[in-house]
Protein backbone atom coordinates (compact mmCIF):
# COMPACT_ATOMS: atom_id res chain seq x y z
CA UNK A 1 0.00 0.00 0.00
CA UNK A 2 1.10 3.70 -0.84
CA UNK A 3 0.75 6.91 0.62
CA UNK A 4 -0.36 10.35 -1.67
CA UNK A 5 1.31 14.05 -0.98
CA UNK A 6 -1.15 15.88 -3.23
CA UNK A 7 1.17 20.06 -2.96
CA UNK A 8 -1.42 23.32 -3.49
CA UNK A 9 1.25 25.83 -3.46
CA UNK A 10 -1.09 28.63 -3.11
CA UNK A 11 -1.15 31.06 -0.27
CA UNK A 12 -3.40 34.53 -0.02
CA UNK A 13 -0.45 36.26 1.63
CA UNK A 14 3.10 34.81 3.01
CA UNK A 15 3.91 33.73 6.23
CA UNK A 16 7.57 35.22 7.79
CA UNK A 17 8.65 32.18 8.75
CA UNK A 18 7.90 29.69 5.50
CA UNK A 19 9.89 28.18 3.23
CA UNK A 20 7.88 25.91 1.69
CA UNK A 21 7.09 26.05 -2.36
CA UNK A 22 4.42 28.74 -2.44
CA UNK A 23 3.14 31.34 -4.88
CA UNK A 24 0.38 34.15 -4.60
CA UNK A 25 -3.17 32.61 -5.20
CA UNK A 26 -4.16 33.95 -8.75
CA UNK A 27 -7.70 32.22 -9.77
CA UNK A 28 -6.26 31.76 -13.78
CA UNK A 29 -3.19 30.30 -12.49
CA UNK A 30 -4.62 28.19 -9.48
CA UNK A 31 -7.53 26.54 -12.85
CA UNK A 32 -4.36 25.85 -14.95
CA UNK A 33 -2.59 24.40 -11.94
CA UNK A 34 -5.13 21.98 -11.66
CA UNK A 35 -5.21 20.57 -15.10
CA UNK A 36 -1.38 20.30 -15.01
CA UNK A 37 -1.69 18.21 -11.19
CA UNK A 38 -4.41 16.25 -13.32
CA UNK A 39 -2.16 15.17 -15.78
CA UNK A 40 0.57 14.73 -13.60
CA UNK A 41 -1.43 12.36 -11.82
CA UNK A 42 -2.14 9.87 -14.57
CA UNK A 43 0.87 10.26 -16.29
CA UNK A 44 2.50 8.92 -13.00
CA UNK A 45 -0.14 5.50 -12.81
CA UNK A 46 -1.04 6.28 -9.37
CA UNK A 47 -2.14 3.04 -7.94
CA UNK A 48 -5.90 3.33 -7.21
CA UNK A 49 -5.75 1.50 -3.40
CA UNK A 50 -3.74 4.08 -1.59
CA UNK A 51 -3.36 3.98 2.45
CA UNK A 52 -3.58 7.80 2.95
CA UNK A 53 -3.63 10.73 1.48
CA UNK A 54 -2.22 14.73 2.28
CA UNK A 55 -3.13 17.45 0.55
CA UNK A 56 -0.84 20.32 2.01
CA UNK A 57 0.61 23.53 1.02
CA UNK A 58 0.93 26.52 0.78
CA UNK A 59 -2.55 26.76 1.35
CA UNK A 60 -4.72 24.02 -0.06
CA UNK A 61 -8.22 25.84 1.09
CA UNK A 62 -7.15 29.17 -0.36
CA UNK A 63 -8.54 27.71 -4.06
CA UNK A 64 -12.51 29.01 -4.65
CA UNK A 65 -14.99 26.26 -3.63
CA UNK A 66 -15.60 25.41 -7.48
CA UNK A 67 -11.77 24.90 -7.65
CA UNK A 68 -11.93 22.72 -4.06
CA UNK A 69 -15.02 20.72 -5.76
CA UNK A 70 -12.41 19.92 -8.60
CA UNK A 71 -9.73 18.89 -6.74
CA UNK A 72 -12.05 16.24 -4.81
CA UNK A 73 -13.51 15.25 -7.91
CA UNK A 74 -9.67 14.15 -9.30
CA UNK A 75 -8.94 12.45 -6.22
CA UNK A 76 -11.99 10.54 -5.77
CA UNK A 77 -10.92 7.64 -7.93
CA UNK A 78 -7.74 7.02 -5.39
CA UNK A 79 -10.20 6.84 -2.63
CA UNK A 80 -11.64 3.50 -1.96
CA UNK A 81 -9.51 1.87 0.60
CA UNK A 82 -8.31 5.03 2.36
CA UNK A 83 -7.56 4.69 5.85
CA UNK A 84 -6.91 8.53 6.34
CA UNK A 85 -7.46 11.45 4.31
CA UNK A 86 -5.99 14.87 5.53
CA UNK A 87 -6.53 18.59 4.42
CA UNK A 88 -4.39 21.27 5.62
CA UNK A 89 -6.83 24.26 6.31
CA UNK A 90 -6.18 28.17 7.04
CA UNK A 91 -8.91 29.06 9.50
CA UNK A 92 -9.54 32.54 7.66
CA UNK A 93 -9.82 30.78 4.09
CA UNK A 94 -13.03 28.66 5.42
CA UNK A 95 -16.56 28.43 5.48
CA UNK A 96 -19.75 26.28 5.87
CA UNK A 97 -19.88 25.56 2.04
CA UNK A 98 -16.07 24.47 1.80
CA UNK A 99 -16.01 22.27 4.92
CA UNK A 100 -19.16 20.38 3.20
CA UNK A 101 -16.93 20.15 0.25
CA UNK A 102 -14.29 18.43 2.05
CA UNK A 103 -16.40 16.48 3.90
CA UNK A 104 -18.51 15.09 1.59
CA UNK A 105 -14.94 14.76 -1.05
CA UNK A 106 -14.24 12.11 1.22
CA UNK A 107 -11.95 13.88 3.71
CA UNK A 108 -11.35 12.71 7.39
CA UNK A 109 -8.79 14.36 8.57
CA UNK A 110 -8.18 18.32 9.15
CA UNK A 111 -4.97 20.24 10.14
CA UNK A 112 -5.44 23.55 10.95
CA UNK A 113 -2.58 26.13 11.02
CA UNK A 114 -2.81 27.89 13.94
CA UNK A 115 0.50 28.54 15.46
CA UNK A 116 -0.48 30.51 18.64
CA UNK A 117 -3.70 32.26 19.75
CA UNK A 118 -1.71 35.31 20.94
CA UNK A 119 -2.71 37.82 18.38
CA UNK A 120 -0.26 40.23 18.61
CA UNK A 121 2.16 37.38 17.51
CA UNK A 122 0.06 36.02 14.62
CA UNK A 123 0.78 39.85 13.14
CA UNK A 124 4.14 39.45 13.72
CA UNK A 125 4.20 35.78 11.68
CA UNK A 126 2.06 37.36 8.93
CA UNK A 127 -0.92 35.32 9.75
CA UNK A 128 -4.33 36.52 8.66
CA UNK A 129 -6.70 34.95 10.45
CA UNK A 130 -8.05 35.58 14.20
CA UNK A 131 -8.66 33.45 17.38
CA UNK A 132 -12.54 33.72 16.79
CA UNK A 133 -11.69 31.86 13.08
CA UNK A 134 -10.31 28.74 14.49
CA UNK A 135 -13.28 28.03 16.99
CA UNK A 136 -15.78 29.32 14.01
CA UNK A 137 -13.81 26.54 11.70
CA UNK A 138 -13.81 23.39 14.59
CA UNK A 139 -17.40 24.47 15.69
CA UNK A 140 -18.61 24.09 12.48
CA UNK A 141 -16.19 21.09 11.13
CA UNK A 142 -17.68 19.38 14.20
CA UNK A 143 -21.22 19.63 13.21
CA UNK A 144 -20.86 18.54 9.67
CA UNK A 145 -18.99 15.68 10.59
CA UNK A 146 -15.63 15.61 11.06
CA UNK A 147 -14.21 13.75 14.35
CA UNK A 148 -10.55 13.97 13.29
CA UNK A 149 -9.17 17.73 14.09
CA UNK A 150 -5.38 18.45 14.67
CA UNK A 151 -3.98 22.00 15.28
CA UNK A 152 -0.27 23.27 14.64
CA UNK A 153 1.42 25.03 16.99
CA UNK A 154 4.75 26.45 17.64
CA UNK A 155 7.07 27.61 20.12
CA UNK A 156 10.76 29.59 20.19
CA UNK A 157 8.55 32.33 18.03
CA UNK A 158 10.47 35.94 18.34
CA UNK A 159 9.13 38.00 21.70
CA UNK A 160 6.74 34.92 22.58
CA UNK A 161 6.75 34.30 26.55
CA UNK A 162 6.67 31.41 28.84
CA UNK A 163 3.33 32.96 29.89
CA UNK A 164 2.18 33.45 25.97
CA UNK A 165 2.88 29.31 25.74
CA UNK A 166 1.28 28.13 28.76
CA UNK A 167 -1.89 30.50 27.74
CA UNK A 168 -1.88 28.56 24.22
CA UNK A 169 -2.20 25.50 26.02
CA UNK A 170 -4.93 26.83 27.99
CA UNK A 171 -6.62 27.26 25.41
CA UNK A 172 -6.40 23.50 23.52
CA UNK A 173 -7.62 22.19 26.72
CA UNK A 174 -11.14 24.16 25.90
CA UNK A 175 -11.27 22.29 22.25
CA UNK A 176 -12.27 19.33 20.74
CA UNK A 177 -9.69 18.30 18.78
CA UNK A 178 -7.93 14.81 18.75
CA UNK A 179 -4.22 15.72 17.59
CA UNK A 180 -2.13 18.36 18.24
CA UNK A 181 1.48 19.22 16.52
CA UNK A 182 3.58 21.08 18.48
CA UNK A 183 6.99 22.60 16.26
CA UNK A 184 9.98 24.37 17.85
CA UNK A 185 9.88 27.48 14.77
CA UNK A 186 12.82 26.81 12.77
CA UNK A 187 14.52 30.41 11.25
CA UNK A 188 15.31 29.03 7.91
CA UNK A 189 16.94 30.87 4.96
CA UNK A 190 16.02 33.55 2.80
CA UNK A 191 12.45 33.78 5.13
CA UNK A 192 11.55 37.16 6.11
CA UNK A 193 12.62 36.11 10.24
CA UNK A 194 15.99 34.66 8.87
CA UNK A 195 16.37 38.24 6.74
CA UNK A 196 15.37 40.47 9.68
CA UNK A 197 18.21 38.77 11.23
CA UNK A 198 15.79 37.09 14.52
CA UNK A 199 17.96 34.55 16.34
CA UNK A 200 16.63 31.26 17.57
CA UNK A 201 15.91 30.50 21.09
CA UNK A 202 18.61 29.57 23.65
CA UNK A 203 19.10 25.86 23.99
CA UNK A 204 18.23 25.11 27.18
CA UNK A 205 15.42 27.67 27.01
CA UNK A 206 14.30 25.23 24.50
CA UNK A 207 14.23 22.12 26.20
CA UNK A 208 12.34 23.55 29.70
CA UNK A 209 9.26 24.81 27.04
CA UNK A 210 9.33 21.48 25.06
CA UNK A 211 9.02 19.63 28.67
CA UNK A 212 6.64 22.00 29.88
CA UNK A 213 4.36 21.69 26.67
CA UNK A 214 4.76 17.72 26.96
CA UNK A 215 4.09 17.87 30.70
CA UNK A 216 0.98 19.74 29.91
CA UNK A 217 -0.41 18.10 26.60
CA UNK A 218 -0.33 14.91 28.60
CA UNK A 219 -2.45 15.87 31.24
CA UNK A 220 -5.24 16.64 28.71
CA UNK A 221 -4.49 13.34 27.40
CA UNK A 222 -2.31 14.13 24.21
CA UNK A 223 0.37 11.25 23.92
CA UNK A 224 3.45 12.53 22.15
CA UNK A 225 4.22 9.34 19.36
CA UNK A 226 6.68 11.53 17.53
CA UNK A 227 9.49 14.05 18.47
CA UNK A 228 6.39 17.15 17.47
CA UNK A 229 2.95 15.17 17.46
CA UNK A 230 0.73 14.70 20.35
CA UNK A 231 -2.67 12.54 19.66
CA UNK A 232 -5.50 11.41 21.96
CA UNK A 233 -6.14 7.78 21.38
CA UNK A 234 -6.17 5.83 17.79
CA UNK A 235 -5.33 9.53 16.64
CA UNK A 236 -2.11 9.42 15.42
CA UNK A 237 -1.09 11.07 11.80
CA UNK A 238 -1.24 7.78 9.69
CA UNK A 239 0.32 9.24 6.59
CA UNK A 240 2.74 11.22 8.58
CA UNK A 241 3.97 7.74 10.27
CA UNK A 242 4.39 6.58 6.51
CA UNK A 243 7.07 9.13 6.28
CA UNK A 244 8.62 8.26 10.06
CA UNK A 245 8.72 4.46 9.30
CA UNK A 246 10.08 5.22 5.67
CA UNK A 247 7.51 3.75 3.94
CA UNK A 248 6.72 4.25 0.11
CA UNK A 249 4.67 7.53 -0.63
CA UNK A 250 3.97 9.70 -4.18
CA UNK A 251 4.30 13.44 -4.40
CA UNK A 252 2.26 15.02 -6.97
CA UNK A 253 2.79 19.13 -7.90
CA UNK A 254 4.80 21.78 -7.59
CA UNK A 255 8.09 21.11 -5.10
CA UNK A 256 6.68 17.74 -4.39
CA UNK A 257 8.78 14.83 -3.19
CA UNK A 258 8.45 10.63 -3.45
CA UNK A 259 10.20 8.06 -2.30
CA UNK A 260 9.21 4.82 -4.09
CA UNK A 261 11.55 1.12 -3.78
CA UNK A 262 14.62 2.83 -2.82
CA UNK A 263 14.08 5.76 -5.69
CA UNK A 264 13.99 9.41 -4.84
CA UNK A 265 11.86 11.81 -6.83
CA UNK A 266 11.85 15.79 -7.11
CA UNK A 267 9.67 18.07 -8.66
CA UNK A 268 10.14 21.21 -10.24
CA UNK A 269 9.77 24.39 -7.84
CA UNK A 270 8.85 26.57 -11.20
CA UNK A 271 5.16 27.10 -11.85
CA UNK A 272 6.32 27.77 -15.14
CA UNK A 273 7.74 24.78 -15.79
CA UNK A 274 5.09 22.46 -14.17
CA UNK A 275 2.00 24.32 -15.80
CA UNK A 276 4.05 22.83 -19.49
CA UNK A 277 3.82 19.76 -17.91
CA UNK A 278 7.70 19.43 -17.37
CA UNK A 279 7.34 17.97 -13.54
CA UNK A 280 10.33 16.32 -12.59
CA UNK A 281 13.47 17.96 -11.41
CA UNK A 282 15.32 15.27 -10.58
CA UNK A 283 15.45 11.43 -10.30
CA UNK A 284 17.98 9.31 -8.12
CA UNK A 285 18.52 6.08 -6.59
CA UNK A 286 18.62 5.99 -3.46
CA UNK A 287 22.52 3.78 -1.86
CA UNK A 288 21.92 1.00 0.85
CA UNK A 289 23.94 3.08 3.14
CA UNK A 290 21.37 6.10 3.15
CA UNK A 291 18.69 4.17 2.62
CA UNK A 292 19.46 2.26 6.20
CA UNK A 293 20.72 5.57 7.79
CA UNK A 294 17.49 7.41 6.91
CA UNK A 295 15.28 4.72 7.64
CA UNK A 296 16.77 4.85 11.87
CA UNK A 297 16.84 8.70 11.64
CA UNK A 298 12.93 9.09 10.41
CA UNK A 299 12.27 6.04 12.81
CA UNK A 300 14.25 7.47 16.01
CA UNK A 301 11.79 9.88 15.79
CA UNK A 302 9.10 8.33 16.96
CA UNK A 303 8.46 7.36 20.25
CA UNK A 304 8.40 3.81 19.66
CA UNK A 305 11.62 3.57 17.71
CA UNK A 306 13.00 1.39 14.55
CA UNK A 307 11.82 -1.58 14.45
CA UNK A 308 14.86 -4.39 13.96
CA UNK A 309 12.38 -6.70 12.49
CA UNK A 310 11.51 -4.45 9.37
CA UNK A 311 14.86 -3.03 9.41
CA UNK A 312 15.81 -6.97 9.11
CA UNK A 313 13.59 -7.51 6.58
CA UNK A 314 14.53 -4.73 4.42
CA UNK A 315 18.04 -4.69 3.62
CA UNK A 316 19.08 -7.86 5.10
CA UNK A 317 20.83 -6.67 7.31
CA UNK A 318 20.94 -6.59 11.25
CA UNK A 319 21.05 -3.22 12.82
CA UNK A 320 22.88 -3.80 15.82
CA UNK A 321 25.52 -5.17 13.60
CA UNK A 322 25.07 -2.07 11.03
CA UNK A 323 25.07 0.87 13.94
CA UNK A 324 27.42 -1.61 16.83
CA UNK A 325 29.03 1.67 17.61
CA UNK A 326 26.90 3.65 18.21
CA UNK A 327 24.25 1.89 19.50
CA UNK A 328 26.85 0.67 21.74
CA UNK A 329 27.65 4.19 23.15
CA UNK A 330 24.29 5.76 23.24
CA UNK A 331 22.99 2.81 24.98
CA UNK A 332 25.94 3.09 27.92
CA UNK A 333 25.14 6.94 28.44
CA UNK A 334 21.64 6.00 28.58
CA UNK A 335 19.99 7.53 25.81
CA UNK A 336 19.26 4.48 23.73
CA UNK A 337 17.37 1.49 24.32
CA UNK A 338 16.05 -1.92 22.85
CA UNK A 339 12.23 -2.98 24.07
CA UNK A 340 10.15 -5.36 22.45
CA UNK A 341 11.69 -5.07 18.81
CA UNK A 342 12.37 -1.74 19.00
CA UNK A 343 15.58 0.42 18.78
CA UNK A 344 14.50 4.01 20.45
CA UNK A 345 15.68 7.42 22.64
CA UNK A 346 14.69 7.33 26.12
CA UNK A 347 13.78 10.93 26.75
CA UNK A 348 17.19 12.51 27.47
CA UNK A 349 18.26 10.67 23.75
CA UNK A 350 15.09 12.40 22.40
CA UNK A 351 16.23 15.74 23.25
CA UNK A 352 19.74 14.66 22.27
CA UNK A 353 18.48 13.05 19.09
CA UNK A 354 20.76 15.71 16.34
CA UNK A 355 23.94 14.58 17.95
CA UNK A 356 23.05 11.12 18.27
CA UNK A 357 22.45 10.81 14.24
CA UNK A 358 25.36 12.60 13.46
CA UNK A 359 27.18 9.32 15.38
CA UNK A 360 25.06 7.31 13.23
CA UNK A 361 25.73 9.22 9.72
CA UNK A 362 29.42 8.28 10.54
Amino acid sequence: MRSLYVHIPFCKNICSYCDFCKVYYNQQWADDYLKALKRELHAKAIPSSLYTIYIGGGTPTVLSLEQLQQLMNMLKPYTHNIQEYTIEVNPETMNEEKLRTLYNGGITRLSIGVQTFQEHLLAFLHRQHTNRDVFDVITLAKKIGFQNISIDLMYGIPHQTKEDIQNDLNLVKTLDIQHVSYYSLILEEHTLLSIQNYQPLDDQIEADYYEMIEAYLKKMGFEKYEVSNFAKKKYQSLHNCVYWEYGNYEGVGLGAHSIVEGQRFENTRSLTQYLKGNYLLKKEKIDQRDQMFEMVMMGLRLVRGVSSEHFKQRFQEDIFQKYEKPIQKYMILDMLVYENGFLKTTKKGMTLLHEILVDFLE
